[in-house]
């Protein structure tokens, strides 16, 4: 476990999905496990 490794959540503005991952963007053909949307579909969590 490397000291500041920074998380991103990522929420699906459709269903309210959460995904936390260590980049600060989403793979390009992520689709949301829940409802199917794209990753264009998910706003970033501040915070």
């Amino acid at each position: 476990m490397g000291d500041g490794e920074k998380k991103y959540t990522f929420r699906c503005t459709v269903c309210g999905f959460e995904v936390t991952v260590d980049t600060p963007e989403l793979p390009e053909d992520y689709k949301c496990p829940v409802c199917g949307v794209g990753r264009d579909k998910f706003e970033l969590v501040q915070g």
